[in-house]
């Protein structure tokens, strides 16, 4: 997420490169399975910042196909391919708003996968359609990310409150083959605490660390402080 700077005059007014910037992001996720290897995907979300450049709304279908073990079925892994596609709509508060179109693909393996432990690598690629709503001329994007994410699974041996908690710790990189006119990003981490409430709901609260690059033509750049509350709810 990243400072829009469609008139670099208005964001450099309000910050400078390397500045630090306070976020908000709120993501409520649905899945629901539709058969044992095919599950509907679906993602709402709010996200702003401090100091008050904009606001961010966006909705994201999708579907997600689990493959069925084809080799080396005693280890422990799960492996998915996923699609769907994302609306995003920025209040730019003093330049035009903007309406990102993006679809993606995406590949998912979690290996190891245990009761205690999960390593999941995440591989995507998004084609990224960025209008300007005021005149309707859009900047074509194409991004490649990469996503590692280790949960940690608390059982209740020591603490037995602890059980049904779990940590997660991730990082992620961009690779921004083709920039768009905003949110650019380069890197992210996060770490968090995620509570099971029950099979259909869980919740997590993360702290994280974003590094942006804000335009196309010039190094305008943000260190980003971002506080995340996510909601899951599976459908059974």
């Amino acid at each position: 997420m990243l400072i829009p700077c469609a008139n670099l005059s208005y964001a450099q007014s309000n910050l400078s490169d390397n500045d630090i910037t306070n976020q908000l992001w709120l993501n409520y996720n649905m899945t629901y399975p539709v058969n044992e290897n095919t599950e509907l995907l679906g993602e709402l979300g709010f996200k702003t910042i401090s100091p008050k450049v904009w606001n961010r709304y966006f909705i994201k279908p999708g579907v997600k196909f689990n493959i069925p073990k084809f080799m080396f079925k005693k280890l422990k892994y799960k492996e998915s391919l996923s699609a769907g596609i994302g609306f995003y709509l920025t209040d730019n508060f003093k330049e035009d708003n903007r309406l990102e179109i993006r679809p993606y693909q995406g590949y998912l393996l979690d290996w190891p996968n245990r009761e205690r432990i999960r390593l999941r690598h995440y591989l995507r690629l998004e084609e990224r359609f960025d209008i300007n709503t005021k005149d309707w001329i859009n900047t074509f994007g194409l991004r490649f990310r990469y996503l590692i994410d280790l949960t940690i699974k608390l059982q209740g041996d020591i603490v037995p409150e602890a059980k049904g908690f779990y940590i997660p710790v991730s990082m992620e990189f961009f690779w921004n083959l083709l920039s768009t006119e905003q949110f650019n990003d380069v890197y992210r981490t996060s770490a968090g605490i995620g509570s099971n409430f029950s099979k259909k709901w869980r919740m997590e609260a993360l702290f994280g660390y974003q590094y942006s690059r804000n335009t196309v033509t010039e190094d305008f750049q943000t260190n980003d402080l971002i506080y995340q509350i996510k909601a899951y709810y599976r459908f059974q």
